[in-house]
Protein backbone atom coordinates (compact mmCIF):
# COMPACT_ATOMS: atom_id res chain seq x y z
CA UNK A 1 0.00 0.00 0.00
CA UNK A 2 1.40 3.42 -1.03
CA UNK A 3 2.29 5.98 1.62
CA UNK A 4 -0.15 8.97 1.23
CA UNK A 5 2.30 11.39 2.86
CA UNK A 6 5.08 10.41 0.47
CA UNK A 7 2.80 10.79 -2.53
CA UNK A 8 1.72 14.28 -1.44
CA UNK A 9 5.34 15.33 -0.89
CA UNK A 10 6.30 14.16 -4.40
CA UNK A 11 3.43 16.11 -5.98
CA UNK A 12 4.34 19.30 -4.12
CA UNK A 13 8.00 18.93 -5.15
CA UNK A 14 7.08 18.60 -8.86
CA UNK A 15 4.76 21.60 -8.70
CA UNK A 16 7.43 23.76 -7.03
CA UNK A 17 10.07 22.76 -9.60
CA UNK A 18 7.76 23.58 -12.53
CA UNK A 19 6.88 26.98 -11.03
CA UNK A 20 10.54 27.86 -10.60
CA UNK A 21 11.30 26.94 -14.22
CA UNK A 22 8.44 29.09 -15.50
CA UNK A 23 9.55 32.00 -13.34
CA UNK A 24 13.12 31.73 -14.65
CA UNK A 25 11.96 31.80 -18.27
CA UNK A 26 9.72 34.83 -17.72
CA UNK A 27 12.51 36.54 -15.79
CA UNK A 28 14.94 36.03 -18.66
CA UNK A 29 12.53 37.61 -21.12
CA UNK A 30 11.78 40.56 -18.83
CA UNK A 31 15.45 41.29 -18.21
CA UNK A 32 16.39 41.02 -21.90
CA UNK A 33 18.52 37.89 -21.63
CA UNK A 34 18.73 35.45 -24.53
CA UNK A 35 15.49 33.50 -24.92
CA UNK A 36 15.25 29.86 -25.99
CA UNK A 37 15.34 28.96 -29.71
CA UNK A 38 11.90 29.33 -31.24
CA UNK A 39 11.11 32.53 -29.28
CA UNK A 40 13.11 34.92 -31.51
CA UNK A 41 12.77 36.44 -34.98
CA UNK A 42 15.68 34.52 -36.43
CA UNK A 43 14.09 31.10 -35.96
CA UNK A 44 10.39 31.88 -35.80
CA UNK A 45 9.86 34.32 -38.69
CA UNK A 46 10.17 34.06 -42.47
CA UNK A 47 12.59 37.00 -42.47
CA UNK A 48 14.49 36.35 -45.72
CA UNK A 49 13.34 38.83 -48.34
CA UNK A 50 13.31 42.32 -49.85
CA UNK A 51 12.13 45.25 -47.70
CA UNK A 52 11.30 48.72 -48.95
CA UNK A 53 10.31 52.08 -47.50
CA UNK A 54 11.07 55.80 -47.39
CA UNK A 55 13.23 56.82 -44.45
CA UNK A 56 13.41 60.39 -43.08
CA UNK A 57 15.95 62.73 -44.68
CA UNK A 58 17.22 66.04 -43.33
CA UNK A 59 17.66 67.76 -46.71
CA UNK A 60 15.53 65.79 -49.18
CA UNK A 61 11.98 64.46 -49.53
CA UNK A 62 12.98 61.12 -48.04
CA UNK A 63 15.49 58.34 -48.64
CA UNK A 64 13.93 55.64 -50.78
CA UNK A 65 15.53 52.53 -49.27
CA UNK A 66 15.48 48.89 -50.28
CA UNK A 67 17.18 46.24 -48.13
CA UNK A 68 17.61 42.64 -49.24
CA UNK A 69 18.72 39.94 -46.78
CA UNK A 70 19.11 36.25 -47.50
CA UNK A 71 20.14 33.04 -45.82
CA UNK A 72 23.90 32.84 -45.50
CA UNK A 73 24.27 36.44 -44.31
CA UNK A 74 24.33 38.28 -47.62
CA UNK A 75 22.82 41.77 -47.78
CA UNK A 76 22.16 44.35 -50.48
CA UNK A 77 21.15 47.97 -49.81
CA UNK A 78 19.83 50.37 -52.45
CA UNK A 79 19.17 54.05 -51.72
CA UNK A 80 17.77 56.92 -53.80
CA UNK A 81 17.58 60.58 -52.77
CA UNK A 82 14.64 62.13 -54.68
CA UNK A 83 15.06 65.81 -55.39
CA UNK A 84 18.84 65.60 -55.02
CA UNK A 85 19.99 62.93 -57.48
CA UNK A 86 18.56 60.31 -59.83
CA UNK A 87 21.41 57.96 -59.05
CA UNK A 88 20.66 54.69 -57.28
CA UNK A 89 23.34 53.99 -54.67
CA UNK A 90 23.82 50.22 -54.46
CA UNK A 91 26.00 48.61 -51.81
CA UNK A 92 26.63 44.95 -51.05
CA UNK A 93 27.57 43.62 -47.67
CA UNK A 94 26.78 41.07 -45.00
CA UNK A 95 24.76 40.94 -41.80
CA UNK A 96 24.90 39.26 -38.41
CA UNK A 97 22.24 38.60 -35.78
CA UNK A 98 22.41 39.86 -32.23
CA UNK A 99 22.57 37.39 -29.32
CA UNK A 100 18.80 37.47 -28.85
CA UNK A 101 18.04 36.72 -32.50
CA UNK A 102 15.85 39.83 -32.72
CA UNK A 103 17.94 42.36 -34.66
CA UNK A 104 20.52 42.37 -37.45
CA UNK A 105 23.54 44.56 -38.11
CA UNK A 106 24.28 45.11 -41.81
CA UNK A 107 27.94 45.82 -42.58
CA UNK A 108 28.59 47.33 -46.01
CA UNK A 109 31.81 47.19 -47.98
CA UNK A 110 32.34 50.93 -47.57
CA UNK A 111 32.52 50.46 -43.80
CA UNK A 112 29.02 51.63 -42.93
CA UNK A 113 26.90 49.67 -40.44
CA UNK A 114 23.13 49.89 -39.96
CA UNK A 115 20.92 48.10 -37.43
CA UNK A 116 17.38 46.79 -37.91
CA UNK A 117 14.88 45.13 -35.61
CA UNK A 118 13.35 42.17 -37.47
CA UNK A 119 9.58 41.89 -37.14
CA UNK A 120 6.74 40.15 -38.94
CA UNK A 121 7.20 41.22 -42.60
CA UNK A 122 9.09 44.36 -41.61
CA UNK A 123 12.44 45.82 -40.64
CA UNK A 124 12.53 48.67 -38.14
CA UNK A 125 15.65 50.80 -38.39
CA UNK A 126 17.55 51.36 -35.12
CA UNK A 127 20.11 54.00 -34.21
CA UNK A 128 23.87 53.55 -34.50
CA UNK A 129 24.07 51.81 -31.12
CA UNK A 130 21.26 49.41 -31.98
CA UNK A 131 18.62 51.14 -29.85
CA UNK A 132 15.08 52.05 -30.85
CA UNK A 133 14.64 55.46 -32.49
CA UNK A 134 12.25 57.70 -30.57
CA UNK A 135 10.50 60.97 -31.31
CA UNK A 136 7.85 62.19 -33.73
CA UNK A 137 9.44 60.47 -36.74
CA UNK A 138 9.94 57.09 -35.07
CA UNK A 139 7.08 55.54 -37.04
CA UNK A 140 8.75 56.38 -40.35
CA UNK A 141 11.81 54.18 -39.83
CA UNK A 142 10.03 51.08 -41.11
CA UNK A 143 10.71 48.99 -44.22
CA UNK A 144 7.95 46.61 -45.32
CA UNK A 145 8.61 43.26 -46.94
CA UNK A 146 7.72 43.24 -50.64
CA UNK A 147 9.09 39.89 -51.81
CA UNK A 148 11.81 37.30 -51.63
CA UNK A 149 15.50 37.87 -52.43
CA UNK A 150 16.46 38.37 -56.04
CA UNK A 151 20.15 39.21 -56.06
CA UNK A 152 21.43 40.03 -59.52
CA UNK A 153 24.05 37.63 -60.85
CA UNK A 154 27.64 38.78 -60.74
CA UNK A 155 28.44 40.73 -63.88
CA UNK A 156 30.90 39.56 -66.50
CA UNK A 157 33.70 41.90 -67.50
CA UNK A 158 32.80 41.51 -71.16
CA UNK A 159 29.42 41.89 -72.89
CA UNK A 160 28.09 43.94 -69.98
CA UNK A 161 26.69 47.47 -70.16
CA UNK A 162 28.93 49.31 -67.71
CA UNK A 163 27.36 52.62 -66.65
CA UNK A 164 29.87 55.23 -65.49
CA UNK A 165 28.94 56.41 -61.98
CA UNK A 166 32.11 58.07 -60.68
CA UNK A 167 35.17 59.88 -62.04
CA UNK A 168 38.24 60.71 -59.94
CA UNK A 169 36.24 60.10 -56.77
CA UNK A 170 33.32 62.34 -57.76
CA UNK A 171 29.83 60.92 -58.43
CA UNK A 172 28.71 61.47 -61.99
CA UNK A 173 25.36 63.14 -62.64
CA UNK A 174 23.31 63.10 -65.83
CA UNK A 175 25.15 64.63 -68.78
CA UNK A 176 23.41 67.94 -69.58
CA UNK A 177 23.93 67.65 -73.33
CA UNK A 178 23.60 63.92 -73.74
CA UNK A 179 20.16 63.94 -75.38
CA UNK A 180 19.15 60.87 -73.34
CA UNK A 181 22.55 59.20 -73.56
CA UNK A 182 24.59 58.28 -70.51
CA UNK A 183 28.30 57.65 -70.14
CA UNK A 184 29.01 53.93 -70.42
CA UNK A 185 31.15 51.31 -72.09
CA UNK A 186 30.82 47.74 -73.32
CA UNK A 187 33.83 45.47 -73.71
CA UNK A 188 32.95 43.30 -76.69
CA UNK A 189 34.40 39.80 -76.74
CA UNK A 190 34.71 39.76 -80.54
CA UNK A 191 38.08 41.18 -81.59
CA UNK A 192 38.52 42.74 -78.13
CA UNK A 193 36.69 45.91 -79.09
CA UNK A 194 35.35 48.57 -76.71
CA UNK A 195 32.45 50.86 -77.52
CA UNK A 196 30.24 53.23 -75.61
CA UNK A 197 29.37 56.86 -74.98
CA UNK A 198 30.98 59.67 -73.08
CA UNK A 199 27.56 61.19 -72.46
CA UNK A 200 27.62 63.16 -75.72
CA UNK A 201 29.89 61.45 -78.22
CA UNK A 202 30.07 57.79 -79.11
CA UNK A 203 33.52 56.25 -78.76
CA UNK A 204 35.24 53.08 -79.92
CA UNK A 205 38.61 51.37 -79.75
CA UNK A 206 40.43 48.23 -78.65
CA UNK A 207 41.39 46.71 -75.31
CA UNK A 208 43.85 44.06 -74.19
CA UNK A 209 43.62 41.90 -71.07
CA UNK A 210 46.63 40.40 -69.32
CA UNK A 211 47.09 38.26 -66.17
CA UNK A 212 46.75 40.02 -62.85
CA UNK A 213 43.66 42.03 -63.87
CA UNK A 214 45.73 44.13 -66.25
CA UNK A 215 43.95 46.05 -68.99
CA UNK A 216 45.04 48.47 -71.68
CA UNK A 217 42.90 50.54 -74.05
CA UNK A 218 44.26 51.67 -77.41
CA UNK A 219 43.16 53.16 -80.71
CA UNK A 220 40.41 55.17 -79.04
CA UNK A 221 38.35 57.46 -81.24
CA UNK A 222 35.02 59.24 -81.00
CA UNK A 223 32.43 61.26 -82.85
CA UNK A 224 32.86 65.03 -82.79
CA UNK A 225 29.57 66.49 -81.55
CA UNK A 226 29.59 69.54 -79.29
CA UNK A 227 27.48 69.40 -76.12
CA UNK A 228 27.25 71.50 -72.95
CA UNK A 229 29.34 70.21 -70.06
CA UNK A 230 32.06 68.35 -71.97
CA UNK A 231 34.50 68.25 -69.05
CA UNK A 232 33.25 64.95 -67.66
CA UNK A 233 33.38 63.31 -71.08
CA UNK A 234 36.96 64.44 -71.60
CA UNK A 235 37.87 63.13 -68.13
CA UNK A 236 36.26 59.78 -68.96
CA UNK A 237 38.29 59.41 -72.14
CA UNK A 238 41.48 60.33 -70.27
CA UNK A 239 40.70 57.67 -67.66
CA UNK A 240 40.44 55.04 -70.40
CA UNK A 241 43.76 56.10 -71.87
CA UNK A 242 45.46 56.10 -68.43
CA UNK A 243 44.06 52.90 -66.88
CA UNK A 244 46.35 49.89 -66.65
CA UNK A 245 44.33 47.59 -64.35
CA UNK A 246 40.80 46.87 -63.17
CA UNK A 247 38.91 45.47 -60.18
CA UNK A 248 35.64 43.58 -60.64
CA UNK A 249 33.43 43.01 -57.60
CA UNK A 250 29.93 41.66 -58.20
CA UNK A 251 28.18 44.33 -60.27
CA UNK A 252 30.83 47.00 -59.82
CA UNK A 253 33.85 47.65 -62.03
CA UNK A 254 36.73 49.95 -61.25
CA UNK A 255 39.45 51.19 -63.61
CA UNK A 256 42.68 52.21 -61.97
CA UNK A 257 46.36 52.91 -62.43
CA UNK A 258 48.99 51.48 -60.13
CA UNK A 259 49.77 53.75 -57.16
CA UNK A 260 46.89 56.09 -58.01
CA UNK A 261 43.35 56.55 -56.70
CA UNK A 262 40.61 54.85 -58.75
CA UNK A 263 40.13 56.61 -62.07
CA UNK A 264 36.57 55.54 -62.84
CA UNK A 265 33.85 53.38 -61.31
CA UNK A 266 31.04 51.63 -63.18
CA UNK A 267 27.85 49.81 -62.32
CA UNK A 268 26.36 46.97 -64.38
CA UNK A 269 22.95 48.12 -65.62
CA UNK A 270 22.02 44.93 -67.43
CA UNK A 271 23.75 41.74 -68.51
CA UNK A 272 23.72 40.64 -72.13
Amino acid sequence: MKNPAATLFLMLTMLFTSSCANYARSGDAAEGRAVPAGDNSRVSLDWEGVYRGVLPCADCRGIETEVTVEQGGRALVRRTYPGKSDRVFTEEGSFTWDAKGRAIAISLKDGGVSHYLVGENRLVMLDREGNSITGQLAGRYILMKIGHPAFPPAASLTETYWKLIELDGHPLGAHPGGKGREAHMILKSAASRVEGSGGCNRFFGSYELKPGNRIRFSGLGSSMMACPGMDSESAFFRALETADSYALDGNRLQLQKVSMAPLARFEAVYLK
